[in-house]
């Protein structure tokens, strides 16, 4: 499948219609929507490419040759083989390269998404990557408890196998941590709204929260609390990712006003406020 056909377009597409494709498919294959990591990776590589105005050129007028030398290097490279090649390191003089000799394969690098609930403990996952030969694979990982937003994490000799005469290349995996329904992540703290009237936050009251791993928590509500106070139940956050250090649940109280409220109940509210 060429890179056009990833997208959805036609060789002669716009750069303009390119950018629209991608963005809907993008959006369509994230992985923090549930999409295929694969997917989504080879999308963004048709992109890299056609987006390009140097590189898409390369990719539509291919200009396979001859394999020779000059001053500058090497010269010659079937499409693609040179991008492959730039990617590993080469000794002076080296006709492949320009500064080392290859110690291995490239590394590669996925995405994966991670629900708040699975960074509570060590996970095992299956993922399926993909080898610059065109080889898929499934293998199996171990995401660390405490995982956050945005970490990557290296797993030694899990990356491309393209020269089979080199060490593998390593895997670096991103975490992606799913929105959850109930709370929004500061650091390691988890952060709740919770909704009450007036009177309830006057007399104070208890509260029933669900944690992220569904335990259910009972929450006092101070008699007098006050809108936008914030209350803190501790050591239910999410973890510090190789440490027993764990965040705070934090309960915002967002205080309500009755609207329907009887004339009898409001003459009681006004005797309550001539009191005051």
């Amino acid at each position: 499948m060429s890179h056009y056909d990833t997208l959805g377009v036609v060789k002669s597409a716009t750069p303009e219609e390119i950018k629209r494709a991608y963005r809907k498919l993008a959006s369509q294959h994230h992985p923090d929507k549930g999409g295929d990591t694969a997917r989504f990776q080879e999308i963004e590589a048709a992109y890299r490419v056609l987006s390009d105005p140097n590189q898409r050129q390369q990719y539509d007028n291919p200009q396979p040759q001859g394999f020779h030398f000059n001053s500058g290097g090497f010269d010659g490279f079937p499409p693609g083989m040179e991008d492959i090649l730039s990617r590993f390191n080469f000794g002076p003089g080296h006709p492949f390269g320009r500064h080392q000799q290859p110690r291995r394969n490239k590394d590669l690098r996925v995405e994966i998404a991670v629900s708040l609930f699975d960074t509570l403990q060590d996970q095992r996952k299956t993922l399926s990557i993909q080898t610059t030969n065109g080889h898929r694979e499934n293998i199996e990982i171990t995401v660390p408890r405490g995982v956050g937003h945005g970490t990557q994490i290296k797993y030694p000799g899990l990356g491309d196998t393209f020269f089979n005469t080199l060490p593998r290349g390593d895997l670096y995996v991103v975490i992606h941590l799913q929105q959850h329904d109930r709370y929004q992540v500061q650091g390691l703290d988890l952060v709740a709204g919770l909704d009450m009237n007036c009177f309830e936050a006057i007399l104070g009251s208890s509260v029933e929260i669900t944690t992220i791993d569904n335990r259910t928590l009972s929450l006092q509500i101070p008699a007098g609390s006050q809108n936008g106070t914030v209350l803190r139940v501790r050591d239910e956050g999410l973890y510090q990712m190789h440490s027993n250090a764990r965040g705070n649940i934090l309960i915002r109280i967002n205080v309500t006003v009755p609207q329907n409220l009887t004339e009898s109940q409001k003459d009681l509210v006004r005797q309550i406020q001539v009191g005051l």
